[in-house]
């Protein structure tokens, strides 16, 4: 009876201590899968997190690089806008200026004299006494192709009037060469009154005068070799008109 008490006692402690294993074995596996659910649980937050700041980041550079193209834009839009007033500002004089050169040409081919090609016309001869000097103003037009060839000539001034008592002519010669022309003989040495043109000259200069002379008139020829191929009187003491402006 005794062993067998023995026995059952010794049976039930081992039973306990094997219980009591399990029991702790349980409780450190408990533990153990707490502890890795919470670290992976944490771990899942930090990753969470940092894909989040990657993904801010990101936006941030985006965001960036959307503003430095929006004000690139303005300022090629603003740089745009500048050229484009500015455009349109030379359009608007070109325009002006296109209009007021086909006001002189037509003003300029009414003057153009009818007849054969080739025809010189004096359009306007002013003379007017400049001290000891006579200044001169002359309009010549020339009724020629644009392709033909230039008028080749020059202008010849012949005075008249009384000296000592009796009536003479004489030719006027010219100082200097012309203060302003738009011939081609202005070069240095260069005759000042020759001539070379197209359709259109205008020609100032000065002449001299002859001492003693009493000039009335002053007869203006324009002179292709010996030929006279046009002339025109202008009285010395009576200003010309200047034919709609037609003088400078």
């Amino acid at each position: 009876m005794a062993q067998s008490s023995v026995t059952r006692g010794g049976g039930f402690s081992t039973w306990l201590v094997r219980s009591l294993s399990r029991l702790v074995l349980l409780l450190v596996v408990f533990a153990i899968g707490a502890l890795a659910m919470h670290f992976g649980m944490h771990a899942g937050d930090r990753e969470t997190i940092q894909a989040w700041k990657s993904q801010a980041e990101s936006l941030q550079a985006e965001l960036m690089r959307a503003q430095a193209d929006l004000a690139a834009l303005r300022s090629e839009a603003a740089v745009q806008a500048g050229t484009q007033r500015v455009l349109q500002d030379r359009n608007t004089e070109l325009q002006q200026e296109l209009g007021r050169t086909r006001d002189q040409l037509a003003f300029y081919e009414q003057l153009i004299p009818p007849g054969p090609a080739g025809t010189v016309a004096v359009r306007a001869f002013d003379i007017q006494a400049d001290g000891e000097f006579l200044r001169y103003r002359v309009l010549l037009t020339r009724n020629a192709a644009p392709q033909a060839e230039p008028f080749k000539g020059r202008m010849r001034f012949v005075a008249n009037g009384r000296s000592q008592g009796k009536a003479v002519k004489i030719e006027l010669n010219s100082p200097v060469v012309p203060a302003a022309s738009e011939t081609a003989a202005s070069a240095s040495g260069a005759d000042p009154l020759a001539l070379v043109f197209d359709q259109f000259q205008r020609s100032t200069g000065m002449l001299h005068r002859v001492p003693g002379l009493s000039i009335q008139s002053v007869r203006l020829e324009i002179l292709e070799g010996d030929m006279v191929r046009a002339s025109q009187d202008a009285d010395l003491n009576r200003a010309v008109p200047d034919r709609a402006g037609v003088l400078p």
